[in-house]
Order: C-alpha cells, then structure tokens, then sequence
C-alpha cells in the first residue's frame, strides 16, 4: 500500500452526521440501532448517517456476509485484496492483523500488499482469482465460476459476489470519510 496518511480535518466538515451533537432525531435512532448490535459504530457507518436508512440496512447486509457461509479467511482476504486495489488505509489497516487471525499465513498477506493472489491452492487462492476476474474483467470465466462453486455451493458465491460489493463500497465510504494524502 502506498504511504499515505488521512486528512482528518476534512473528515468533520464532509460529514456533519459524524458529530453527536450534529445528528437529526433520525441520524441519532441509526447510530443508536447499529451501535446496540455491534457494541460501537465502526468508521464506515458514520458517513452514511446521512442516510439513516441506508446505514440501517448496510449495516444489516454487512453482518449477514460476514457471519455467513463463507469462511473468515477468505472474506478477510478479499477484503484486504480490496483495500490494496482501492488504497484504503484504514480498511487495510483494519483488517490485517483479523486476516492473521483468521488463517492468512503472513506471506499471503504480504503477497496480497503487493498487489498479488494470496496463494494456498484452493479455497482462498479461488476466491481471490474471482475477486480479480470481477473487478478487473467484470465477469468471471465458467471454469473459475465453477471451482468457486465447489469450494462454497451456489449459496456461498451469491455471498462471495455480495461481499466483494460490500468490501468495496466499505473502502469508498472510509476514502471520502478518511482522505488521504501522499506523505512528502
């Protein structure tokens, strides 16, 4: 990942939702409903206070993904994949010590800050083949459609395409709430 550091000034003034004082009677029933069910509000919902709605119910598609049926290594890898791709320290940051402990060995998560498939020669390695055909093809090939399948079951890619959505829209929210400059 590039070193940058954020320009938290910006971050205040972009969402006025993310000061207490700030929020509508609306914001404030958002942040209380996400914080009761997570135990505080992680950095990506704050921005999208600004649509109580739309925080509720990413909230909602977030917890389903990430306690679904695809296993923690694999949607910790393709969500460090997608920090990389998107330059989002804080995902990144985040998340790489969880990757750790989810079962990434130390080398796939140096492979994958350099911009490469976290190899182990199967589920995971599979997974972030299909991250990168869709990312960067915007399809996935039939023969790769079908290893994913047999690794997690039609139910488990429809929450692997999913959650490739999610850890990318997670990475847009924290890079407009959290810039970042190139460091000098």
């Amino acid at each position: 990942m590039p070193e940058t550091t954020p320009a938290s000034p910006h971050a205040a003034t972009r969402f006025p939702a993310t000061a207490d004082a700030l929020r509508s009677a609306e914001q404030r029933a958002a942040y209380d409903l996400i914080e009761r069910r997570r135990g505080r509000v992680p950095a990506p919902y704050l921005p999208l206070l600004g649509s109580p709605r739309v925080a509720d119910l990413l909230e909602q598609l977030s917890t389903e993904l990430w306690t679904g049926t695809l296993p923690q290594r694999v949607l910790e890898a393709v969500f460090l994949m997608t920090a990389h791709r998107q330059q989002c320290r804080h995902q990144w940051e985040t998340h790489a010590a969880k990757a750790l402990s989810a079962g990434l060995s130390l080398e796939m998560v140096e492979a994958i800050a350099a911009g490469k498939i976290p190899e182990d020669g199967g589920s995971v390695e599979a997974a972030g083949r299909f991250f990168l055909a869709l990312t960067e093809c915007h399809s996935v090939p039939d023969e790769l459609f079908e290893q994913v399948q047999g690794y997690f079951g039609e139910h488990g890619v429809a929450e692997l395409v999913a959650f490739c959505g999610l850890a990318g829209t997670v990475a847009l929210l924290l890079n407009v709430q959290l810039p970042q400059t190139a460091d000098s």
